[in-house]
């Protein structure tokens, strides 16, 4: 199989040559090529990824923050240094009249161009996913303010519902235009949208289906009517409503952090793995700390607990940062693919 292939029948249950691999972000790719002694743009290849994910940008008119660096589409800052004063620029708002009067982009201008290309180039051999922004969760807090957002959902929630929807019509447009762009160079629709800490949700399941249910519904069905798979991203324990992610199309879990997770891979495995394919489950907080033997067993509980049947892309639970050695990368990837030789019958 080529890395498309095998990604892409590990997602549909079936049993792939080998445990596909992927990873969300490593940023110690300098050091795994030194280690290598390749350049660092080779080290994805030398790990053997089997997918890749592109990206789109906002290309309307955006401000400029007091330091004079471009503001997001949302007119809020791109980059806050911790500590400083943080700009929300609907914190305030009481109306949904204030709400609406708000500068809110153009889904019209998010510029696919260069990411159509990219996917069009590595659609022959690799599992392409995109365009990996968030749908709502993110520009909300960006707009709101964390706090201010959880605050307003509970005791102003027609205002915080007019946020949110607003933020879902542009989501809704773009991936209607991002999905049709992209076409036969598109596998997964990739959505970022965290709600969850490693203890369990950021608010109740109860205002989750209320608010954010329904709109993740519509967008999946656009995403499904084109043919690609819903590739959803959301850290910690959302364990609270996988069955409502389920119930409404959701096909990958990115990322699985099995250590946040009040149930043993097993069960998980056994509740959700018939039509759930997860992707992750590497416990990246500790690989800085493991020998590479220790990142090799763990690789191997991981695939024997989820990897049967199909349904599992190994990999990174998060990023993997620039203090992890680059032995315990090396050994996280080469564990998973040569797993096969130990035993792997799926």
């Amino acid at each position: 199989m080529n890395h498309k292939e095998r990604q892409l029948a590990a997602i549909r249950h079936e049993i792939p040559d080998r445990i596909p691999v992927d990873a969300q972000s490593i940023e110690n790719l300098d050091a795994i090529g030194k280690r290598l002694g390749i350049p660092g743009t080779e080290v994805m290849e030398a790990l053997g990824m089997d997918g890749v994910c592109v990206g789109i940008r906002y290309a309307g008119i955006v401000g400029l923050d007091e330091s004079g660096q471009p503001l997001t589409e949302w007119g809020t800052p791109r980059y806050q240094d911790w500590g400083s004063s943080h700009v929300y620029p609907l914190g305030n708002a009481d109306s949904i009249s204030e709400v609406e009067r708000y500068a809110w982009p153009d889904p019209a201008r998010y510029d696919c161009t260069a990411a159509r290309d990219d996917a069009a180039r590595f659609s022959g051999d690799y599992a392409v996913r995109g365009p990996r922004f968030s749908a709502i969760t993110d520009p909300v807090c960006l707009l709101l303010g964390q706090e201010e957002a959880l605050v307003k959902m509970v005791w102003n929630p027609v205002v915080f519902e007019a946020v949110v929807e607003n933020i879902f019509r542009i989501t809704l447009e773009a991936t209607r235009q991002y999905v049709k762009r992209f076409g036969d160079h598109l596998d997964s629709f990739c959505v970022w949208e965290d709600f969850a800490t490693q203890r369990g949700m950021l608010f109740s399941p109860e205002h989750w289906r209320r608010f954010f249910k329904p709109r993740y519904a519509r967008l999946f069905e656009v995403v499904k009517s084109a043919g690609k798979t819903v590739w959803f991203h959301s850290c910690g324990d959302i364990t609270a409503v996988l069955p409502d992610l389920l119930d409404i199309g959701m096909d990958v879990w990115e990322t699985v952090q099995l250590h946040t997770l009040p149930i043993s891979p097993d069960t998980l495995k056994k509740e959700y793995g018939r039509d759930l394919t997860f992707f992750g489950g590497v416990n990246t907080q500790r690989l800085p700390f493991m020998t590479p033997a220790e990142v090799a067993e763990e690789v191997k509980r991981c695939i024997r607990s989820l990897g049967k049947g199909g349904g599992f892309i190994c990999g990174p639970d998060h990023h993997i940062k620039p203090d992890v050695p680059a032995e315990n990368t090396l050994a996280l990837f080469r564990t998973a693919r040569e797993f096969k030789a130990q035993g792997y019958t799926g």
